[in-house]
């Protein structure tokens, strides 16, 4: 089973196996920094301390990468202004750009910044 993992941590897995580090190295690395005993260049707090078992299962099996709050705000607010272009009726495209504003103006109200929607 895939395990489901951040974008960073799945980066952090990609720029190793980039750098030529198998897959063993980079498990063995990180093992070795949450027992303590990690070289000091290794920083493995870019994988938020994830236990070693969901490590390995995503260096076997892959794995997916974890939507986030503001990801899925994009794709709405990407689908809403798709719909819009799409639209041919003037009152269909007046209600989604009037859903569209409203996203935006929640956003603002709960002091959020998404790139793509209310921060450019």
């Amino acid at each position: 089973m895939k395990p489901t993992i951040t974008k960073e941590q799945a980066e952090v897995i990609e720029s190793a196996r980039g750098f030529g580090h198998e897959d063993d190295w980079i498990l063995r690395s990180h093992a070795d920094f949450l027992s303590g005993h990690a070289p000091r260049w290794y920083d493995g707090h870019t994988f938020d301390d994830m236990d070693v078992t969901t490590l390995a299962a995503a260096l076997i099996n892959g794995y997916e990468i974890e939507v986030t709050p503001e990801d899925r705000v994009r794709e709405y607010y990407d689908e809403l202004q798709e719909k819009q272009r799409a639209a041919q009726s003037r009152g269909v495209t007046f209600s989604l750009e009037c859903e569209r504003e409203g996203v935006i103006n929640t956003l603002n109200f709960l002091g959020i910044k998404i790139e793509g929607v209310n921060a450019r």
